[in-house]
Order: C-alpha cells, then sequence, then structure tokens
C-alpha cells in the first residue's frame, strides 16, 4: 500500500511530467435530442474537462483520491492550471477545424481570487477564444467561503462574459445559498437528483427550473445513465444533459471521432 504522502510526491511528479491526461465528458442540448434513440444524438454543444491520473504502479487513481492529496499538499491551483490550459488549447483547435463547442472547468470556491480571474483572462485571450466560450462549474462552498475576494474574482469573470456555473446541485442548503448570492448562469443539478423519480426530486428541480426562467439560467441533468433518466430530465425542463448514456468522458481522440462524425 503507497502511502498518502508518497502518493502526494508522485502526484506532484506525474504533475510536473506532464502525465495528467485530460477527458471529455459531452454535454448535450435536450430539446434536440432524440427521444428514443442515443446513437440519433446531435453533437455535443459543450464538453467538461477532466482530469485523470494513470499510476505506474497502482494504476487508474480516481480524483476523489488525488484532488485533496492536491489540495493538502497546496498545490491544487496548479493541477487547475494544467487542465484548463491543455483543455482549453483543445477546444480552440476544435474550434479553428469548424466545430462549435465550448468548455466547461471544474473550480473549487477556495481558490478564487483577483489573480485567478486575471490568469483565466489572459489565458483565454491567447489562445483566441471568446470569452463565452467558457463555463466555470464551482464546486459546493461553505457559506464562510462565498466572501470576498471569491465573490470579486466570479463578479469580474461573469461580467467579462464567461459562464459561471453551481456544479453538482442537491438542493441542500449551501447550494441554494450559493445561488442565491452568485452572478451565475448554469446550474448542473446532482446526479442524485436526476436519477431520483420521487415528488420530492421533482419539486426540487421544479423550482430550479422555475428560477431559471426569470434568471435566463441554463439547467444542467447530470448523471443521465438510461433513457428513462433521459427523459425524466426532458420532462423536467432541463435544457442539456450528460452522463454516461452517451459515453464515458472521453479522450482527446475519441472525442476528434465523435466530432467528425457529428
Amino acid at each position: 500500500m503507497v502511502s498518502s504522502p508518497q502518493l502526494t510526491r508522485d502526484l506532484r511528479a506525474a504533475l510536473s511530467a506532464g502525465e495528467l491526461s485530460i477527458a471529455f465528458q459531452p454535454q448535450y442540448d435536450l430539446a434536440s435530442s432524440a427521444p428514443d434513440a442515443v446513437l440519433a444524438a446531435p453533437p455535443p454543444v459543450a464538453v467538461e474537462a477532466l482530469c485523470r491520473w494513470e499510476h505506474p504502479v497502482l494504476g487508474t487513481i480516481p480524483p476523489d483520491r488525488f484532488i485533496p492529496l492536491a489540495e493538502e499538499g497546496e498545490f491544487l491551483d496548479e493541477v487547475d492550471g494544467h487542465v484548463f490550459d491543455r483543455a482549453a488549447a483543445q477546444v480552440a483547435q476544435w474550434r479553428r477545424a469548424g466545430h462549435e463547442v465550448s468548455l466547461a472547468v471544474n473550480a473549487s470556491p477556495a481558490h478564487f481570487s483577483s489573480r485567478y480571474a486575471d490568469s483565466v483572462m489572459s489565458r483565454l485571450e491567447a489562445l483566441g477564444l471568446e470569452p463565452g466560450v467558457l463555463t466555470i462549474e464551482i464546486t459546493e462552498a461553505p457559506a464562510p467561503q462565498l466572501r470576498p475576494p471569491m465573490l470579486s474574482a466570479i463578479q469580474t469573470l461573469h461580467a467579462a462574459g464567461v459562464a459561471i456555473s453551481v456544479d453538482d446541485f442537491a438542493a441542500r442548503d449551501t447550494t441554494v445559498a450559493m445561488i442565491e448570492v452568485l452572478p451565475i448562469d448554469e446550474v448542473k443539478i446532482d446526479r442524485s437528483l436526476t436519477q431520483r423519480t420521487d415528488a420530492a426530486a421533482d419539486e426540487a428541480i421544479a423550482a430550479v427550473v422555475e428560477s431559471s426562467a426569470g434568471h435566463g439560467w441554463r439547467v444542467v441533468a447530470e448523471g443521465i445513465e438510461t433513457l428513462a433518466d433521459l427523459e425524466r430530465s426532458r420532462a423536467r425542463g432541463c435544457h442539456r444533459g450528460q452522463g454516461f448514456l452517451w459515453g464515458l468522458p472521453l479522450p482527446v481522440a475519441d472525442m476528434d471521432e465523435l466530432l467528425a462524425r457529428a
């Protein structure tokens, strides 16, 4: 068994060597998706960039294990920067080839600052990407983190045209507070709600969809794994969806093929 300190050192080494890879989870417009056939899905409208680590001894290390190590080791910013740079460069390449796909990346509220906002904007400019191509998905944050400089950084990005998304919405007090406080453009419904069939889940999602109409939010259903999930999400009024129904997150070569087919 590899100890956590050793695994942290291995992660640092993998990051320095450029060995962390990127996978892309396609996101689809539910209004134009065929109701009864996944193969008839339209081209993806966006891709979520996900970090992957293949350890030379332990094999695949899941993000829910290595991301906390990066956070504890105080180099999560470097991991996020690595993911952003590689994913944004790839999306810029796809867009130059004529594929109108946008990019979503994850960010922890604890790491928002004016420096982060400036870095995002300068990287977009260097790649020739319009701010509207990017969505930043903010993970759930405790109330103390919903303060300046986080709010200032998010407001700066939002004002520049970057879309702000609240990720993993599951009707908890913290995520409800984030929706009420932040200038947002999108709410992503967590799979724990997407896959539920009870009235309470219907009501929670209906409340978000109703609010979206008044605020101009986009509602995305995560965790769509079956045709029933797809139909339920469409019936609930969600605008977009993503999940294993359309396949696992894809490496660049497979995304190239998917976009070419579409």
